[in-house]
């Protein structure tokens, strides 16, 4: 008795019933993201329009523009605010994987080591407590200008949370499945690696959400203090304020907020990506 391969595979409309459910929870999951995010969309729209009314009735002050006014000058300055845009994310980028890299180092140093916890924290302490602005110079004295002391000093801005992250997450361990890796003879590092690591995630992406951020900040501060030399977004906002031109000063200082957004967008978003078992938990107990 033969068979024919089609009746081994299974039927096309078995196959649409089984996708129907997903297609739905998608469609459910985008209508409700749109929900979450539709009253701040209509909170900004309506200041835009606020603010927009305000400027052609002439009841703004003079140092601020009518968002048309930064909307023309984007349209003038595009190619001037990527020359100077370019660099900053550079530095803001390198800046934030040092801080990633020395915070994530020093929080296995803290989980091997707990003795250690305390001179670590105590000396980020201090070191994190160090106006920016005011060591920005000391750096450019140091390190001569360029895209050194930028990188440097958005690596300070962002190392501070990554490490609060780590630290906190390689010491929030479930202690049942502790116990249990301990019952199954598990070594230091298996341990660290299939337990440790997995349940650290949510806090060591806390820390990357508030770093990057800061990282972008940070470049932007030590550009402000002349440590990044003629280019960077912190020496445009610079050379329009002395020029009093202040749609361009508008213009900079929305690009530097949508690129601190955007930083943290991009780490939440792989966040969703890596720790998909936390956001599944938290909809079933939903």
């Amino acid at each position: 008795m033969t068979m024919s391969l089609s009746s081994l595979s299974p039927p096309v409309a078995d196959r649409s019933v089984r996708s129907r459910p997903a297609m739905i929870g998608r469609g459910r999951h985008l209508v409700a993201l749109m929900i979450r995010w539709l009253p701040a969309l209509l909170l900004i729209i309506g200041l835009l329009a606020l603010w927009e009314w305000a400027g052609q009735a002439g009841r703004l002050p003079i140092s601020v523009p009518a968002p048309s006014a930064i909307g023309t000058e984007f349209s003038d300055s595009r190619d001037m605010l990527w020359f100077h845009t370019a660099p900053t994310l550079s530095a803001a980028a390198k800046g934030f994987v040092a801080a990633a890299v020395s915070a994530f180092v020093l929080g296995m140093v803290v989980a091997f080591r707990p003795r250690l916890a305390g001179p670590v924290y105590q000396t980020s302490v201090i070191v994190s407590s160090v106006p920016l602005v005011a060591l920005t110079p000391v750096l450019v004295l140091w390190l001569d200008r360029g895209d050194t002391v930028r990188t440097t000093v958005a690596a300070l801005a962002g190392f501070f949370p990554i490490l609060v992250g780590c630290v906190q997450g390689f010491g929030a361990r479930d202690s049942g499945r502790e116990e249990l890796f301990l019952v199954l003879s598990a070594g230091t590092w298996q341990r660290f690696t299939s337990l440790t690591l997995p349940s650290s995630l949510p806090y060591v992406f806390a820390g990357l959400k508030a770093a990057a951020a800061s990282a972008v900040l940070g470049a932007i501060i030590a550009e402000w203090s002349g440590g990044g030399g003629t280019r960077g977004l912190g020496q445009m906002m610079t050379n329009a304020l002395f020029g009093f031109n202040v749609p361009r000063t508008w213009l900079t200082i929305a690009t530097a907020a949508f690129l601190a957004v955007g930083a943290y967008a991009i780490v939440a978003t792989a966040e969703r990506l890596v720790v998909r078992w936390d956001h599944d938990t938290a909809g079933v107990e939903r």
